[in-house]
């Protein structure tokens, strides 16, 4: 009987022995989990969770029974610092677990401010339920709170920390908010929603120092010479995926784990899934690495089934989305490279879309308040439609359209 070990108790993970159960597969299945917590949804740690409306148990995906019943071995607050592939053992701490195929699903981790007094009490990260506690402790008897990062963890904070009463303060390096991922015209959008709800965003701001008294950080310099006085600090600089264990037992590693469109790495029974990837994706015919919850779902069937031997492989089209206020914005396709953008409806309303061109043809879009429109657009990238920007801009033009040949 067939053993399956997999390394990480995240969306990958967890969901990545969801399926395997799912699609019929009756051996051993053990998971791997750095965290003291059942396997949950991340999503909310940046927005429902931190303003303590949800609670932990709310999180789990599943409850401790169901791992029992479905007979998935769950280890918490475990982590394998060696693994032989010569005798397929994986060695933790206390004890050691034998496998047939083994699942790397480490994700990743928040990238640190490489400065003196980033080690301070009161500057956090976001990733995991134990970053939120503690920054709940801190928001008890902060009044003023500084994020470094104007990307979707940074706004997502900043629209809860508003809701709870707080000053806050965006300090953004580049030009514009959101600067990689969005057009110019979304960009301003948010930056002036936020700025409507209370937010101060300052942009081109490059962080000089972190000044810090008893280990407590009382304001920020910037490198213009403005000094930002802060109560606490949480950083939204991006991620690193976790590739030192594959590393360790020489799997071919660049900005993640290198698999091909099966999550097969360059050992054949090795596996790897999620935020810690560099996946080949069919759909796009290249190999990029994402960092959302729709991708580790699509990469755990894809993987599942690649260990029972089906033939199902990666072209998932990647889409993700944020909640902030009330607005919701969901994106699909690959912008990067793109040489217009049509926006559909009335930006001011905050009911849009922006539609991303390249070549004369749609790579990809942002909806806000439009779900129902962006899932008409996604499912046609989806199913490769080739949509001409000059169709999109007509003024006649109506998504729901697309699939009815009306256009």
């Amino acid at each position: 009987m067939s053993k399956v070990l997999i390394v990480g108790g995240g969306h990958a993970g967890a969901n990545t022995a969801f399926a395997l159960r799912k699609d019929g597969f009756d051996g051993d299945i053990t998971i791997i989990s750095d965290e003291d917590y059942l396997p949950y949804h991340r999503p909310p740690l940046s927005k429902d969770f931190l303003k303590q409306n949800v609670a932990i148990e709310k999180l789990s995906f599943k409850s401790s029974d169901f791992y029992k019943e479905q007979n998935i071995s769950l280890n918490l607050n475990t982590r394998i610092d060696f693994i032989d592939l010569e005798s397929n053992h994986a060695n933790a701490k206390d004890t050691s677990f034998d496998f047939d195929y083994l699942v790397f699903a480490t994700g990743a981790s928040p990238r640190l401010l490489p400065m003196e007094n980033a080690d301070a009490k009161n500057l956090f990260y976001l990733r995991q339920i134990t970053d939120v506690l503690s920054i709940q402790k801190s928001i008890a008897s902060a009044k003023n709170i500084v994020l470094i990062g104007g990307g979707y963890i940074g706004l997502e904070v900043a629209s809860a920390m508003i809701e709870l009463g707080l000053n806050v303060i965006i300090l953004e390096a580049e030009k514009r908010i959101l600067q990689r991922v969005t057009s110019p015209d979304v960009s301003k959008f948010y930056n002036d929603f936020h700025t409507k709800k209370g937010v101060e965003i300052i942009c081109n701001a490059r962080v000089s120092s972190l000044n810090a008294e008893n280990k407590l950080i009382n304001s920020v310099s910037l490198e213009s010479g403005e000094s930002i006085s802060a109560d606490m600090i949480l950083v939204g600089i991006g991620a690193i995926p976790n590739t030192q264990l594959a590393d360790s037992i020489g799997l071919e590693c660049e900005n993640g784990i290198k698999t091909d469109q099966y999550c097969r790495t360059s050992t054949p029974n090795i596996l790897a899934v999620g935020d810690c990837t560099s996946s080949f994706n069919a759909l796009f015919n290249k190999e990029f690495r994402l960092e959302s919850v729709p991708n580790a779902l699509a990469h755990s069937k894809v993987a599942s089934s690649s260990i029972i031997g089906n033939e199902l492989f990666n072209n998932e089209m990647p889409w993700f989305w944020s909640d902030q206020y009330d607005l919701k914005l969901q994106m699909a396709g690959l912008s990067s490279g793109y040489d217009e953008c049509h926006i559909i409806g009335e930006i001011n309303s905050a009911e849009f879309i922006a539609c991303y061109g390249k070549d004369g043809y749609l790579i990809a879009v942002d909806s806000v308040n439009q779900s129902k429109q962006f899932m008409l657009f996604k499912k046609a990238l989806g199913n490769g439609f080739q949509l001409k920007m000059s169709l999109i801009k007509d003024k006649n033009f109506q998504p729901e359209s697309i699939f009815s040949g009306s256009n």
